[in-house]
């Protein structure tokens, strides 16, 4: 599994094309397609969802699973939920094709759709948020992500813990979605489940023990666990925002399937308590999404994680699915 990750890496950098030189937000530089497939370097933050534990039994999910744009129009929230395994992901980019970037996504389960008037399952993203405007275009226009930009505010803790706040552009009500939020839409701190060294003082033996050793792990294991990970994306209407990165990917469904990959990773603990967080008065937002003290429902405010750090993340070529409705 590691040989045909590293011979994919290779084989996706000699196509990568860069969309940007001055990847920012204040930048004047056009849109530019980086076509797939790419190939990602950074640290990823990641917290399951189970049925009963932010999988609700009942099949229903929360406003807060689609973005205010995107649950305008049926098409773009359309198929199923079944639920089964979802997943909350935070991600700090050092390398891609549109630069150094930070991504919050939710993958709330899997959902069924017709594929050639056959019934059909896959996982899909459903809200994701991005720091910088070309990533949101070009995530847009290939693989109907439905990518808006937030501001990521993150935090070293003196414990070694790390914190994040997100402040997304598409929370105030303001349809131009030009300013962030004044208030964190999602926030969590990660912890290493143990500290990071014990020291034992033996006399004649002095240890210095890890207590969090760092493991291989690949998203190929949910293949061989029966887990199809690949992402089936409904169409993206096209947004009016003052950024212009609101694209449109077609008419068409699409498909992608990602590959992450680190020989360092741990486990560790994810608090998502949201205090303080936009809509914890009111009980909702301006968009209407729902305040949860845990961020999700059913989800508890410790939850268990995985840190993989230097890790690669592939996302391949986009397949269009002119079948699926």
């Amino acid at each position: 599994m590691l040989l045909r990750a590293i011979i994919a890496a290779l084989a996706t950098s000699l196509k990568a094309v860069n969309a940007c030189t001055n990847c920012t937000n204040e930048s004047t530089e056009p849109y530019t397609l980086a076509p797939a497939p790419w190939t990602l370097k950074g640290t990823i933050y990641t917290t399951f969802l189970l049925p009963g534990i932010g999988i609700s039994l009942d099949g229903k999910l929360p406003n807060k699973a689609f973005p205010p744009l995107e649950r305008q129009y049926p098409e773009s929230i359309a198929g199923k939920f079944v639920g089964t395994l979802g997943t909350i992901q935070i991600i700090r980019y050092t390398e891609s094709p549109v630069g150094p970037y930070d991504e919050m996504f939710i993958i709330p389960g899997f959902f069924e759709y017709e594929n050639d008037g056959k019934v059909e399952r896959n996982v899909r993203v459903s809200r994701i948020y991005v720091s910088q405007k070309y990533c949101v275009w070009n995530a847009r226009k290939i693989w109907n992500q439905p990518k808006h930009l937030a501001n990521f505010d993150w935090t070293t803790n003196a414990d070694g813990s790390e914190s994040v706040k997100i402040y997304p552009y598409d929370t105030t009500g303001d349809e131009s979605e030009s300013t962030p939020s004044t208030k964190p839409w999602f926030q969590m701190t990660y912890s290493s489940l143990l500290p990071e060294n014990l020291n034992l003082d033996l006399g004649i033996l002095n240890l210095d023990l890890d207590l969090n050793p760092a493991i291989p792990f690949t998203s190929d294991l949910y293949g061989l666990l029966g887990i199809n990970a690949t992402l089936i994306q409904p169409p993206l209407p096209q947004g009016n925002d003052s950024y212009g990165a609101l694209a449109s990917g077609g008419e068409f469904w699409k498909s992608v399937v990602p590959g992450q990959y680190s020989d360092k990773t741990s486990v560790g603990t994810m608090n998502l308590d949201q205090s303080g967080g936009d809509g914890e008065e009111e009980g909702v937002n301006a968009v209407g999404d729902e305040f949860e003290e845990a961020f999700w429902p059913g989800l508890f405010k410790t939850s268990v994680a995985l840190k993989m750090e230097d890790a690669t993340l592939t996302s391949s070529e986009e397949q269009v699915l002119p079948g699926v409705k």
